[in-house]
Order: C-alpha cells, then sequence, then structure tokens
C-alpha cells in the first residue's frame, strides 16, 4: 500500500531546508504553510513536493508548488565591498620585506625621520591642536556655568594662541615643500599612537601598525561612487518587485496609455443593446474588459520584455484606475492564470493578445466577438444543480485593521481551498462573489463532501497560519436554475445565498432538497427549523450539517 506525504523546503542561508510534512489529505495545508513561511524576509523561494512511497520500497516525486523571489538563487554570501587603493612603491616595498622577514617586520618598520624644520612643524601644529581643544573645553564650561573661573580674558588668550601657533605651524609647512608629505604623516602618527599594550618581560615591544596617508603629491584622486538610484517596489507582497523610478514611470505611462484606449472602446460598447444597462456597463461586460486588457498587457509585455511582477502591475493599475477597485484589480491579476484555464474566457483574452491598438475600424476582435461575449445566455432552465456558496465572515473589518494586503492573502487562501475541493469532487467554479465564491455541483452528496472538506481545510488553515484567520460559512442548495451565458440565476440561487447568510462561522447549512437529496448517505444533518427568507413567499426548511 503506498503512503503519500507532502514536504515543503524553503530556501534560506544558501540553501535548501525542509520545513515541514503534511499527510495525503493536507495538500492545501502544505501550500498554506509554504506561503506563511514565505513572507518571512530571509526566506527567497520555497517549493512543495508530492512524495509517495510505494510498498515495494520505491518513491515518487511530484513538485506541486513553488515560489521565488529572485530569479537565481544564491550559493555563497555576496563578497564585501572594501574600497582599496594602488599600493605606492614605498607600501609595496615594505610588503615585500614582511614577506621575507615576517609581519613583525613590517609593524616594526620606521619611516624616513624628519628635518629639524619638519619637526618643528609638527610640534607647532600639535600644540595649535591643544590649544584648540582647550579653548574649545573653556567656552562649553563657561556657556554652562560649571566653572566660574573661565573669564573672558582667558577664552580671549586661548583663541590668540591657537591663531598665532596655527599660523606658524602652517608658515613652517609652507616652507618645507619636499617634506610635506611626510610632515602630515607624523602628525597623524602622533594623533592615532595608542599606548601599547604591557609586554611580558624579554619581549620586544611591536607598535600598532599605523595606515599613514600617502604623501600629497602622489595622493590619488577619490572618485565620489554615484548615489544609488530610488527604487520601487511594485508589489507590496513581493520583496522581488523593486524597478527603479525611472522603470517605474515607464510602465505608468504604458499603464495611461492603456486607460485611454479602453475608455475610448467602452464609450462605443455603451452605445450596444447588453453591453450596458442604465447607463452603465453591465459586470458581464465589465469582466470581458478585465480579460481583454490582460491580453493586452501579455502582448506588451512580450514585445518590452517585461518581468511577470511589471506585467501584474500594469494590468493591476490599469483595472484600477478605470474601475476604482483597487483590491479587486490586485485581486485578478494575480489570479489569472486560473481564469485562463476556462477556455470559455479566452476568446476575450486572445483578442486583447492580438490587437492592433487602433478603433478607427471599429471595435477590437470585431462586433461579432462582442455579441458572442454579450449573448451567451440562453435563457432555459438547466438540469438539477446544487449551488454552494461561501463567505468570508468580517471581511470589511478585517481590511480596516489589518489593510489590503492581508486582506487580499486571505482571499487568495481561500480561493486556493475551495478550487481544490471543487476540482476533488466534480465541481464547477462560476464566479467569484466578492467575499467568496459561487459553485455548482452536478450532485448533492459531492457537493457535501466538497463542503465539508472545505470546512477542514480551514481549520488546518487557521491552526498553521493563526495571524490570518480565515472565517468561512457554506450554504447549499439544490433546483433547477437559470443558465445566462456562464452565470446561474433564478430561485435556487437566491437560496442557497440566504442560506448562507443564515450560517455562523465554520458552519455548513442547507436547503431541505439538499438534506433530501442525502438522507441515506450518512451524513448527519440538524434541524434548524423555518425561516421566512427575503424573495420567498413561504417559510424555507433550514438545516446544518453536524461538523463532529
Amino acid at each position: 500500500m503506498s503512503e503519500t506525504v507532502h514536504d515543503v523546503y524553503i530556501f534560506a542561508d544558501y540553501r535548501w531546508q525542509l520545513v515541514r510534512q503534511f499527510n495525503s489529505r493536507q495538500r492545501e495545508a502544505a501550500i498554506e504553510y509554504a506561503e506563511f513561511m514565505y513572507r518571512e524576509k530571509h526566506v527567497l523561494a520555497y517549493r512543495v513536493v508530492e512524495e509517495t512511497r510505494e510498498a515495494d520500497g520505491g518513491q515518487r516525486e511530484r513538485k506541486i508548488a513553488n515560489k521565488k523571489k529572485v530569479d537565481t538563487l544564491p550559493t555563497r554570501p555576496p563578497p564585501s565591498r572594501v574600497a582599496t587603493r594602488s599600493p605606492s612603491n614605498d607600501q609595496s616595498k615594505a610588503r615585500a620585506t614582511a614577506s621575507a622577514t615576517g609581519p613583525q617586520a613590517e609593524a616594526m618598520a620606521e619611516p624616513e625621520p624628519l628635518s629639524p624644520r619638519g619637526r618643528q612643524a609638527v610640534a607647532v601644529l600639535l600644540a595649535a591642536l591643544v590649544i584648540g581643544a582647550l579653548a574649545i573645553l573653556a567656552l562649553l564650561l563657561k556657556a554652562s556655568g560649571a566653572a566660574g573661573f573661565v573669564s573672558t580674558t582667558m577664552l580671549t588668550g586661548l583663541a590668540g594662541g591657537f591663531s598665532v601657533a596655527t599660523a606658524l605651524g602652517l608658515g613652517l609647512l609652507a616652507s618645507a615643500p619636499d617634506e610635506r608629505g611626510r610632515i602630515l604623516s607624523q602628525l597623524f602618527r602622533f594623533l592615532s599612537e595608542r599606548e601599547a599594550a604591557p609586554q611580558p618581560a624579554g619581549m620586544v615591544p611591536v607598535p600598532v601598525p599605523l595606515t599613514q596617508p600617502e604623501a600629497m603629491p602622489a595622493a590619488e584622486p577619490v572618485i565620489a561612487e554615484p548615489e544609488p538610484e530610488a527604487l520601487v517596489q511594485l508589489d507590496p507582497e513581493d520583496a522581488g518587485s523593486l524597478v527603479t523610478a525611472e522603470r517605474h514611470r515607464s510602465l505608468s505611462a504604458v499603464m495611461q496609455g492603456f486607460v485611454v484606449l479602453t475608455r475610448a472602446w467602452m464609450a462605443k460598447l455603451l452605445g450596444l443593446a447588453g453591453a450596458a444597462e442604465n447607463g452603465q456597463i453591465t459586470g458581464h461586460m465589465r469582466f470581458g474588459l478585465h480579460l481583454f486588457l490582460a491580453g493586452l498587457c501579455e502582448q506588451s509585455g512580450k514585445l518590452k520584455q517585461w518581468q511577470p511582477h511589471e506585467q501584474r502591475f500594469v494590468l493591476a493599475s490599469s483595472l484600477a484606475e478605470l474601475f476604482g477597485d483597487a483590491g479587486g484589480a490586485r485581486r485578478f491579476a494575480g489570479i489569472i492564470d486560473d481564469y485562463l484555464a476556462e477556455p470559455r474566457y479566452m476568446e476575450m483574452y486572445k483578442a486583447g493578445l492580438t490587437w492592433d491598438g487602433r478603433l478607427d475600424q471599429g471595435l477590437p476582435g470585431g462586433p461579432a466577438l462582442v455579441e458572442r461575449w454579450i449573448s451567451r445566455s440562453d435563457g432555459r432552465a438547466v438540469e438539477q444543480v446544487v449551488v454552494m456558496f461561501t463567505d468570508i465572515v468580517g471581511s470589511t473589518e478585517f481590511t480596516q485593521l489589518h489593510g489590503d494586503s492581508l486582506q487580499m492573502e486571505l482571499v487568495q487562501a481561500h480561493d486556493r481551498i475551495v478550487r481544490q475541493s471543487v476540482e476533488d469532487h466534480n465541481g464547477r467554479w462560476v464566479k467569484h462573489t466578492g467575499d467568496g465564491a459561487m459553485v455548482a455541483f452536478d450532485r448533492a452528496l459531492e457537493a457535501v463532501r466538497a463542503a465539508l472538506q472545505i470546512q477542514g481545510e480551514v481549520r488546518v488553515h487557521n491552526e498553521i497560519m493563526p495571524a490570518l484567520p480565515l472565517k468561512l460559512r457554506i450554504g447549499l442548495s439544490a433546483g433547477k436554475p437559470i443558465k445566462a451565458g456562464d452565470d446561474l440565476f433564478g430561485s435556487t440561487v437566491q437560496l442557497a445565498a440566504r442560506v448562507c447568510g443564515l450560517a455562523i462561522p465554520g458552519q455548513i447549512t442547507t436547503s431541505a432538497t439538499v438534506h433530501d437529496a442525502c438522507a441515506n448517505a450518512g451524513i448527519v444533518f440538524i434541524a434548524m427549523g423555518d425561516y421566512t427568507l427575503k424573495g420567498f413567499q413561504t417559510p424555507q426548511a433550514v438545516f446544518a450539517i453536524n461538523l463532529a
């Protein structure tokens, strides 16, 4: 009998590390935990590996998720940037001597002696520095009132002594041009010399080696490095989305161009029946524009060689500018690949991918494309369908407390859990509802099992990520809804939404039709009573599924 586990690896400290292992039923929990670790600054990448161990000792591995913040993962620490200078001839000779006689020989090497005038210059300049330090100290004491003996006459005398000593020292320095470099070197030597530590008897004391400045005539010019260019982070959740300010301006300019073109197209759409309602673009047509813009960004991204985070930035910014929902725009840009997995969305996406940017010859893709998108509803009832609504409880309050960034993470966690359960139980994702999703199933038992799996995965998510709590309620109803394009309408859908609204976080509620369909399937239902619900003339029986 085979055994399946899910291993979570992170890349940190220049190597891959296994940090946690999940069982076969916790696939989504493993991905959630990997995403949780990925938010740490020191974690550069993660991957989730599904490992299957066969009874005969064989082993199979399959990577099911991975993400990284940089294109190339580092294998060793970057070298330190240390400023260096080309050694002078004297320093080169000193190093050669040190290599031949040991490091102490270099440390004990004495500089060439100064002439009497040079020694006088060093002494006078040192005296000027001492007098200047005394003058500053006296001034501070007088200002604080700590020492009453400091008089104005004393301050004047110290200031005059400092001026005279400085002028005399600079005069001696100017009169010895050949020794100027060595005079300054000796001055720095006196200033930086420290008292040597006591040495054991019989040992020769070794002076502390000092770095001496090169002689002034031979000094190399120091070229100041340019200031680093300001960086802008396009995605607040992606530390690797940094671009230069100039690049950010370029991407923003492209985004503004997309907005102008799309607004011109929207103006044409307002004159088409079915594309607008009460002077506004319909929700279905707005979603079509989302897909069209995604294709347009993909086209430009290929031509301009954008990075993925740059393409997401342009798409999200364009949608936010057009429709005003910045959070929704970021969510759409982050999960566009999930939408493109549905063939029915590809036609509008391909229209943006192949558009030449001209509106003077009509609508992008032609009127036929827009008419097909608008008129996909056949207006007929479908066979019996079980409709599921999920709802994230308290999402508005969560956004106010924690901001849009964490709210988007919460929605993405919800989407991963729900989509996986829908896939495992042969369901169909119908649409986002803002703070949840609408899903359809052909069989009531499949829908109930999917709901149980979703709530189980939510509990695991909350154990792993208590800082990102997901409070989810689920409602189910069965019937024959009306199909309109890819959407479902009618009393069955309305009842599922109303029943969902009666649930508390962590609960699954159903209509009587779902209860009756699963009566002999071993599912334990708890009668909640009859409720008068908005839009329904008669009270509706509502049941809760026992999760114990």
